[in-house]
């Protein structure tokens, strides 16, 4: 699952936002450069991003599923919440581990690359919201905004 999540965040190696060092802490190189040991980040902040793009799905259409907030300004709002959750989450992680410096010291990541990976975060978070939202059979349990997608708001 880690090397899923990793594959994702680096897109695939098309086009990382972050530099391989910051892909290498993420991914737990150890203190001592020898193994990938050390607290496997990418997994931890992914299933963070997965998370809270559920719970933020089932808040609109389950929880609040009022027919005032079925309207596409509506699902914009809910993904720019996802957008800035995950955001945060992503960079913050990143940025806290990165000053502390618990990993490999022949690595140089840079807050740079923190905001990169936070930007890279948020970008698959609301391709998951916008994938969650348009499979038809998860929102008819929903009475007022199963017709709410990103495709037809």
């Amino acid at each position: 699952m880690k090397d899923l999540f990793a594959s994702l965040y680096e897109w695939f190696g098309l086009i990382p936002l972050y530099s391989t060092d910051m892909g290498d802490m993420l991914r737990g190189f150890d203190v001592t450069c020898t193994d990938y040991i050390n607290t496997p980040w990418y997994l931890y902040i992914g299933w963070i991003m997965v998370g809270v793009t559920a719970f933020v799905y089932a808040l609109q259409y389950h929880i609040i599923d009022s027919a005032r907030w079925n309207k596409k300004q509506h699902w914009w709002l809910f993904a720019l919440v996802i957008v800035l959750i995950n955001f945060i989450a992503a960079f913050s992680i990143s940025f806290n581990e990165m000053k502390a410096g618990d990993y490999c010291k022949d690595l140089h990541p840079t807050t740079a690359d923190c905001l990169g990976f936070g930007l890279s975060n948020a970008i698959w978070s609301l391709l998951l919201f916008v994938l969650i939202t348009s499979i038809p059979f998860i929102r008819k349990a929903s009475t007022n905004c199963r017709h709410t997608t990103f495709w037809k708001p």
